[in-house]
């Protein structure tokens, strides 16, 4: 009789245990698997929202420059001029816009932001600062220019890669590691930056609650240094590809 209660009580026991094991193993298989469908995968955070950036003015003509005589004047914007800044001056684009300049037949590509008015002589497009002309090796030279600014999206950045290419992106596809105003202050810092991080972007978004169509000039732009949440291969490819 002990034996068959002691044969009962084992059972019992054992029937306990698994069934508690069970319960377990399944919770825990359902936590995950939730886990697995509510976390999106790396990939879709750029497939979905990677598109060449389009600007929304195109110009071809001669770029000047301008330099001591005017460092340290006040510009039609208000800011003081700086020759060491990469700014420009442009007829009638806003104050704030990023302007990317290229010199055709080359491969010399550089973002400036408007801050003043000019040039007033005909065939001539845009003036640049001193250090802008510098780095694009020109005095007065054929140019072709493209005016970005922001996405109105508050989802979505200009993005530029290390070849200046524009790009409208997905903010939370990047992982931001720096935040700027200063336009030049964020290519410069930008450049040390991508010596140990080459993948890194520069991304330009709207201050919070304010887009294109309700800033007040010249716009106020933030300035983000970014890397890829997704690998920078697959990145390329999807570049290549959109």
């Amino acid at each position: 009789m002990i034996r068959r209660w002691s044969l009962v009580a084992w059972l019992v026991f054992w029937g306990v245990l698994v069934a508690v094991l069970s319960i377990t193993l399944l919770v825990q298989a359902r936590e995950r698997s939730d886990a697995e469908q509510s976390r999106e995968p790396e990939d879709t955070l750029v497939l979905v929202q990677v598109q060449q950036g389009v600007p929304f003015m195109v110009q071809e003509g001669i770029a000047t420059w301008y330099g001591p005589g005017f460092h340290g004047r006040r510009t039609a914007s208000g800011r003081r001029y700086d020759m060491y800044e990469l700014t420009a001056a442009h007829r009638t684009l806003p104050f704030g816009t990023l302007v990317r300049v290229s010199v055709p037949g080359g491969d010399t590509t550089l973002v400036v932001q408007i801050t003043d008015r000019g040039p007033f002589i005909r065939r001539r497009i845009i003036d640049l600062s001193w250090a802008a002309a510098r780095a694009l090796g020109v005095r007065r030279h054929p140019v072709r220019i493209e005016a970005f600014l922001p996405p109105q999206d508050s989802g979505l950045v200009l993005g530029f890669d290390a070849h200046w290419r524009p790009y409208s992106v997905q903010r939370r596809a990047f992982t931001l590691v720096d935040t700027l105003r200063d336009w030049t202050e964020a290519v410069r810092l930008w450049g040390s930056f991508r010596q140990a991080v080459p993948e890194a972007w520069l991304l330009v978004g709207w201050e919070a609650g304010i887009d294109s169509a309700s800033s007040q000039q010249p716009h106020r732009l933030w300035f983000h240094l970014g890397v890829p949440r997704l690998r920078q291969d697959s990145l390329l490819a999807l570049l290549r590809d959109g």
